[in-house]
């Protein structure tokens, strides 16, 4: 079942910003060379990207299954679409009808694996 999965943010000072979240909502934060910085509020996080990474974006959760199906029905109705792969998952990027980024993922091992205990 589909669920929200980050927030995608650009911020100047990753780490900063990661240790404002830190600070104020106790958010767990996990550094992974070639990844943002994220910070966890439970399951959900903030994706802090450095400038000029994949833009601003919403990210939900979606089955291998539920990400087939999604392309299918982009296609059928005329969304423009991309991939990118993140090594440990593959995210489709579209535009909701206001124009915000959305990217639908799925993690290659079920779950993200950066996601603290």
């Amino acid at each position: 079942m589909p669920r929200i999965d980050h927030v995608a943010v650009e911020s100047k000072d990753p780490a900063a910003t990661a240790a404002f979240y830190a600070r104020f909502f106790g958010a767990r934060i996990v550094r992974t060379e070639g990844h943002p910085v994220m910070a966890y509020l439970g399951t959900t996080s903030f994706a802090l990207h450095k400038p000029g990474g994949p833009g601003p974006h919403t990210g939900i959760r979606v089955s291998e299954q539920e990400l087939e199906e999604l392309r299918r029905e982009l296609d059928s109705a005329g969304i423009a679409w991309r991939e990118r792969d993140h090594g440990i998952a593959v995210g489709v990027f579209f535009e909701d009808p206001d124009g915000r980024r959305v990217e639908a993922i799925w993690y290659r091992g079920g779950e993200d694996p950066r996601t603290p205990e």
